[in-house]
């Protein structure tokens, strides 16, 4: 970014990696990047907490125009008018439909575009399955073939998986922070390995995360505690609040829910303070969360089968279990019998994450 061109980034949410990904940009291209975003994002405690202390040039789009038109539109308009030489796409799934109807005007004039895919696969699981995700390959495919796009697609942060089949894009690995300052544990949070296992469900927590089954399974291991910490969703909170188990469990002292989104330091705190990341997700996709447990030595505990098995299975982090109560019972009691060998695991994959192919990628 030394030549002083601007860069336009496009971001119309704030949970989970949305703005971290944000973030990473700014810090690297600094005055350069003016962030595309909606008031709904810019008073949310995420912008506050992520880009609040950057300093960084906001635009903020009209909310009304964007539900109308799409966000892809109108902020090619502003990239124009600003004389930005490049839009950057980082949650480029939701803009693939619009990105494609524009490329007539686009290919005459216009920013360059990057757009990052998040997801390359259909959902398995209980979110709901929309129809551009069945046609997402040929969007794909087909802007890559014009000349001022560039199609990457967002890999795990250890770069294990090189391909997808059906899709015509780049690999871009995960970022991930290395610098991880130990910022002590909350007294909320169970001491580790007083009484029996810590067992993490972190971030944003929706129902792909599979809390019940976590919960389920960690009452088939004495002493297991189920830590389910961030922002909730209200059929995780439903459920939290009437399944009888996990009443049961909570009473017992076995089940610690804290509601609310996480800043850095808690979130640090919460890895490093549990012995047992769980990593249950329904849906086949990367997820940073599995680098960053590594980076502080937290084992993580994922579905057999799909993107996160093969992810531990090259690196050793963490254990692939059936998605059964008692598969992940097996498989937390087996992370807790072998934790030194999953340690040392994660200090040898450690150097295979950073923030640095991302940036690269995405700003040229």
């Amino acid at each position: 970014m030394s030549n002083g061109s601007t860069v336009c980034v496009l971001e119309v949410e704030f949970l989970g990696h949305h703005l971290h990904y944000v973030r990473h940009l700014v810090q690297v291209a600094g005055a350069d990047v003016v962030v595309l975003t909606t008031r709904r994002v810019v008073e949310s405690d995420e912008f506050r907490v992520l880009l609040g202390d950057l300093g960084v040039e906001v635009e903020v789009l009209d909310e009304a125009q964007v539900d109308r038109r799409g966000a892809v539109p109108v902020a090619v308009e502003v990239a124009a008018r600003r004389s930005a030489d490049l839009l950057v796409l980082p949650d480029g799934d939701f803009h693939l439909v619009p990105l494609l109807r524009l490329l007539p005007a686009l290919v005459r004039r216009g920013p360059r575009v990057r757009v990052l895919v998040m997801r390359t696969t259909t959902v398995d699981g209980p979110e709901r399955l929309r129809p551009a995700t069945l046609a997402k390959p040929v969007l794909v495919a087909a802007l890559s073939l014009v000349r001022r796009v560039e199609m990457l697609f967002l890999t795990d942060a250890f770069g294990v998986v090189r391909h997808r089949r059906g899709y015509r894009a780049r690999p871009v690995r995960d970022p991930v922070r290395t610098e991880r300052p130990d910022p002590g544990t909350p007294d909320w949070l169970p001491a580790r390995g007083t009484d029996g296992v810590t067992i993490g469900v972190l971030g944003v927590i929706s129902a792909r995360k599979n809390v019940p089954l976590l919960v389920a399974a960690a009452a088939r291991v004495p002493a297991a505690v189920v830590v389910v910490a961030g922002r909730l969703e209200p059929d995780v909170r439903r459920h939290l609040a009437h399944d009888p188990l996990a009443r049961d469990l909570a009473a017992a002292g076995r089940l610690v829910v804290r509601d609310g989104m996480l800043d850095d330091a808690e979130f640090e705190a919460c890895l490093r303070g549990v012995d047992v990341l769980a990593v249950l997700y329904d849906n086949d996709a990367p997820s940073g969360i599995v680098a960053e447990a590594c980076l502080v030595g937290t084992p993580c505990l994922v579905p057999h089968g799909g993107w996160l098995a093969r992810v531990v299975g090259d690196t050793g982090t963490g254990l692939a279990v059936h998605m059964t109560e008692e598969g992940v019972a097996a498989g937390v009691r087996e992370l807790v019998r072998d934790r030194e060998r999953f340690v040392r695991a994660c200090g040898a994959a450690a150097p295979r994450i950073g923030t640095a192919d991302f940036t690269r990628a995405l700003l040229g």
